[in-house]
């Protein structure tokens, strides 16, 4: 029997995401390295989450509060569900992994709990989320982080079902460490 293993790369300790301002292109970076590019496509309000040496994730708002991590295949990697009607908690869920994302009380400031217990804080700058700082106390899964950095950056996507307005295709791209 041939069956393919998926991997689910973690991140422990502090990374962040960081964009140029207006751009599509974000990275995370930990420890000094890329390890996951994410590219948005507006015009789809979806996102492409690339790890190395893995196939491209689609991150696409699936009816309102929904976001859905799904690989080339259409297999489900992950999910996030509005919890709250403002949006201050969602529920984060994937093979192997499940917490909450909850909105703290001083602004952009969001934390990720298993039960009661705080696993990851996250924390846009005062103006925007152009560059996400995040700490995690143990091992969290990018597809956990890249969801809900899709949801903290990109709140009116994630807020709706944009998919029904423009028919869906899939997309790829290449990191850009690929380009030479």
């Amino acid at each position: 029997m041939n069956e393919r293993v998926v991997r689910n790369p973690v991140v422990f300790g502090d990374c962040r995401f960081e964009s140029s301002f207006l751009s599509n292109l974000w990275r995370l970076i930990h420890q000094d390295s890329v390890i996951a590019e994410l590219r948005r496509v507006p015009s789809r309000h979806i996102t492409m989450l690339r790890l190395p040496e893995d196939e491209p994730i689609e991150l696409r708002p699936e009816g309102w509060g929904t976001v859905v991590a799904s690989d080339a295949t259409g297999n489900e990697r992950g999910r996030i569900e509005r919890q709250s009607w403002w949006g201050r908690r969602w529920e984060i869920s994937g093979s192997g992994f499940a917490c909450v994302l909850t909105s703290d009380p001083r602004p952009r400031r969001w934390t990720m709990r298993l039960g009661t217990e705080p696993v990851a804080r996250l924390s846009g700058t005062a103006w925007s989320y152009n560059r996400l700082s995040v700490h995690t106390d143990v091992a969290v899964p990018v597809t956990a982080l890249a969801l809900a950095w899709h949801v903290l950056a990109r709140p009116w996507e994630a807020a709706a079902a944009p998919g029904a307005l423009v028919p869906a295709r899939r997309e790829s791209f290449r990191m850009i460490s690929d380009h030479g």
